[in-house]
């Protein structure tokens, strides 16, 4: 499978302070990729170095096999679309800022208005045609953005934190748009965010920057504890967590949302870790239920409808989760 970026040694500092240092990882094209965590973990960061907009400090990155440097750089750039969490947007009509990049690219005065009025349509955005920038809202600035940017068809969509400022109405319909981008494979995507089970739904793979590193494990369930060799577990101060005989000594364990089986009594099941907890909050997303569960820590797992109604499970009810110890990832 063809790589659209590959990064070994990366170091990036700030002010002497070491803020990512990623020792090698790939993202294949036509992933769509998610990098969740809290803020000032180095997301932003993290896409402004695959954007080309800044520059390692150490190491090198690879896109679609060719090596950045001075002379590529300009060129990986064209070929990006980048929606910041606060884009700019000229003062003029919403039409001219969406063709603003074709135009600039020589694309035709009668061509680059059929794009962009064809992609704001795609984004239901035609109302807003003739508004100017200031005319907007927050919401609004995000959805011509991120129409600026997809009128270009670039291979790479970066977006970061795009959920931020959309309104709940829009919101579905971009997570409709992604999946569907995601699923013919049109484009690489690359969305930073703090929900961690909206990722979880729309990314192929779910990555955290933990510490500088670049994890390939959500934080969702992340617990800090302590390791032990001998008992292969890992104790979190409230709960024991049976880990896999090859795993390595750490500080932290993940535990992925879909490895999590839940059922209405206690597995008869190799599954060594089984824990009895009560459903905390139970959120509803496309086709999937989020819930989470206190059973000593708080768990968070996804389900299908389907297994929500076999289950006839509701909020506040007790439950059983379980999953694998090769489940727990030791970071």
């Amino acid at each position: 499978m063809t790589s659209a970026y590959e990064l070994q040694d990366l170091e990036y500092r700030y002010n002497g302070t070491t803020i990512l240092n990623i020792d090698r990882f790939s993202i294949n094209a036509g992933q769509a990729l998610a990098l969740v965590g809290p803020n000032g973990s180095g997301k932003s960061t993290m896409l402004n170095l695959l954007a080309f907009i800044s520059i390692p400090d150490k190491g090198q990155i690879r896109f679609f096999s060719v090596i950045e440097d001075n002379k590529t750089r300009h060129d990986f750039r064209r070929r990006i679309g980048y929606v910041q969490q606060n884009p700019y947007l000229f003062n003029s009509s919403v039409i001219e800022n969406v063709e603003i990049g074709l135009k600039l690219r020589g694309v035709n005065k009668k061509m680059r208005h059929n794009r962009a009025v064809n992609i704001l349509e795609q984004l239901k955005l035609i109302k807003l045609v003739n508004k100017r920038a200031h005319e907007l809202s927050g919401g609004e600035i995000q959805k011509v953005a991120l129409a600026r940017s997809l009128v270009l068809e670039p291979e790479v969509l970066i977006m970061d934190e795009p959920f931020t400022y959309l309104d709940k109405s829009f919101i579905s319909e971009f997570e409709d748009m992604l999946i569907s981008i995601r699923d013919t494979r049109l484009q690489t995507i690359i969305f930073s965010g703090h929900d961690y089970m909206r990722a979880q739904i729309l990314a192929d793979q779910v990555c955290s920057i933990i510490n500088g590193k670049l994890v390939r494990e959500s934080s969702v369930n992340l617990f800090r504890g302590v390791f032990s060799m001998e008992k292969r577990s890992f104790d979190t101060g409230r709960i024991n967590i049976k880990v896999s005989e090859d795993s390595d000594s750490g500080e932290l364990i993940a535990i992925e949302p879909t490895q999590i089986v839940l059922s209405r009594s206690e597995l008869d099941s190799s599954m060594r870790n089984r824990f009895k907890g009560q459903i905390k909050a139970m959120h509803a997303r496309g086709d999937h239920i989020h819930l989470t569960v206190d059973a000593g820590e708080s768990f968070q797992a996804i389900i299908t409808k389907e297994a929500l109604d076999e289950l006839g499970m509701s909020l506040g009810d007790t439950i059983w989760l379980s999953f694998k110890s090769s489940a727990v990832k030791i970071l």
